[in-house]
């Protein structure tokens, strides 16, 4: 019994790291948190997000500013499966 649950707890966590780190997510918010827990982990939890005023740029997408942390702007693009990060920087 105990050999299936080890396997089956293996299996869903597996299952979950893979959605986190590699399947588009379906908010911008979430796809700028994820995106940021790599690089400031921290700010991702606490940071703010504000809606830019670019939305729908045909290369980038819609811009987000995030106030606290080095990198400022993250554009963020919608496709099929989710929204996923396109470019960020210092500047728009």
């Amino acid at each position: 019994m105990k050999r299936i649950t080890k396997r089956v707890l293996l299996g869903t966590v597996s299952a979950l790291l893979f959605y986190i780190l590699f399947i588009p997510l379906p908010t911008p918010e979430l796809t700028i948190r994820r995106y940021m827990l790599f690089r400031s982990p921290i700010t991702a939890l606490t940071g703010d997000i504000i809606e830019g005023q670019i939305k729908n740029d045909p290369k980038y997408g819609n811009l987000y500013v995030l106030p606290k942390v080095e990198i400022s702007f993250i554009y963020v693009q919608k496709n099929n499966f989710g929204w996923y990060v396109t470019t960020q920087g210092t500047a728009p």
